[in-house]
C-alpha cells in the first residue's frame, strides 16, 4: 500500500513571475527531487500548477511513500514540503498551505 502526501496553495497570477525569478520554484523542486530519494520509503514526487487563465494559480506538490511510517518520518523531517516551501514567504502565506494524506485504494 502506498501513501501520498499532498501540499496545495494558491497565488495570484501576477505573483507567479515573482516565484519564478531566478528559477526559485524550479530550484526548490530540483532540491526536493534530488534529496527525497535518499529518504527511506520514498517512491516519487511531482509538482503541478493549473493552466487555466483564472486570476489565481493553484499549485500542488505530491510525494509518494511506500509505508505509513515512512510518510510519518518524512513529515517530521526538514525535507517535508511544507517546511521547504517557507522559502516562498511572503508570497505564500504558510496559513494558506493545505496538506492532505491519501492512501492508495486497490
Amino acid at each position: 500500500m502506498t501513501y501520498v502526501y499532498r501540499i496545495e496553495f494558491e497565488i495570484e497570477r501576477a505573483q507567479m513571475a515573482e516565484l519564478e525569478v531566478g528559477g526559485s520554484l524550479e530550484r526548490v523542486l530540483g532540491y526536493l527531487r534530488t534529496l527525497l530519494p535518499s529518504e527511506k520509503g520514498f517512491v516519487e514526487a511531482r509538482a503541478m500548477r493549473t493552466v487555466e487563465t483564472e486570476p489565481r494559480i493553484h499549485l500542488v506538490f505530491e510525494s509518494t511513500w511506500q509505508r505509513w511510517h515512512d510518510l510519518v518520518a518524512h513529515r517530521k523531517s526538514s525535507l517535508a514540503e511544507d517546511k521547504v516551501l517557507t522559502e516562498f514567504e511572503p508570497h505564500v502565506a504558510l496559513e494558506d498551505l493545505s496538506s492532505r494524506v491519501y492512501e492508495e485504494v486497490d
